[in-house]
């Protein structure tokens, strides 16, 4: 479950609007039973974000829709999950407060329940909570506690594997070139770990390929080589000079950026997090 205020229209300004618009949508997990943690997580990500809209759109498909495979949609998931967001950072940002007090029941204890599980979360004094509603005719409690434990165990192991971690690790919805799975992405990283560390890869431009071609059958080709020569005058602060560089690749990617043309026969361009730029200073007496 979502709150269903996506972006969807460019024209349609939402920001005056109050509440939800509550989007539900059917999301399937394809876990393998020998995926290790790193695994798991990065395969949950890419199923996330591959849905479209953040599945705003299941709901108009299916139901206010003449979609020629809207009937055959009629799977109805047994959990339903509903993240409300970090209030902490809500309530710090504005003039509202959480109430103490409670708001009562927002519906009858005896109303048939949805879904067999109904989960939702939040944020709340710098604490991750999660409550699990249930049927006790279906359940008893002692399952649902040992469910809640295993549960709170799984993400206590998430949150230690990630602090674990001293790099960042890329999943295809991270990068601009499309059509590379987890794995193929993974071999990438490994073979071009010598280089640095990623932060996005790109396909070339046209006029980038041609480029490269010439390059690539004439090395000592002139083309498209230019240098340029620079008359200071006065004191020059190699230091400083060398920190604007620093500071102007780390501002613009095109300055951590290489070619690489053995990935498939594919010539791509790999945007590095860090690239310092080499500089040579040749002291010559006057």
């Amino acid at each position: 479950e979502g709150h269903g205020r996506e972006s969807i229209i460019p024209d349609l300004d939402i920001s005056r609007t109050v509440g939800w618009f509550t989007s539900l949508y059917p999301v399937s997990l394809q876990i393998k039973a020998d995926q290790d943690i790193t695994g798991r997580i990065k395969t949950v990500k890419e199923n996330l974000r591959q849905i479209p809209q953040k599945g705003i759109g299941y709901g108009l498909i299916k139901y206010l829709s003449d979609h020629p495979k809207a009937h055959e949609w009629t799977g109805h998931p047994e959990i339903r999950f509903n993240y409300l967001g970090q209030f902490d950072q809500d309530v710090r940002n504005g003039k509202m407060e959480v109430s103490p007090y409670s708001s009562g029941k927002t519906a009858s204890d005896n109303r048939p329940l949805t879904y067999t599980l109904d989960i939702n979360g939040m944020i709340s004094d710098g604490r991750l909570s999660l409550a699990i509603s249930y049927c006790g005719k279906q359940y008893q409690r002692e399952t649902m506690e040992a469910c809640a434990d295993l549960l709170k165990n799984s993400l206590q192991q998430v949150i230690a594997h990630c602090d674990a971690q001293d790099q960042i690790h890329l999943t295809p919805s991270d990068i601009s070139l499309k059509g590379i799975t987890i794995g193929e992405l993974d071999q990438f990283v490994q073979q071009t770990s010598h280089l640095g560390d990623i932060e996005n890869i790109y396909p070339l431009t046209p006029m980038q390929k041609g480029m490269l071609f010439h390059s690539l059958i004439d090395s000592a080709s002139e083309a498209y080589f230019e240098q340029a020569a620079f008359d200071l005058k006065g004191f020059l602060d190699i230091d400083a000079f060398r920190m604007s560089l620093a500071h102007l690749a780390e501002k613009y990617d095109i300055l951590r950026t290489l070619f690489y043309t053995e990935w498939k026969d594919q010539p791509l361009q790999i945007v590095f997090r860090q690239k310092p730029i080499e500089t040579a200073v040749e002291d010559i007496p006057s």
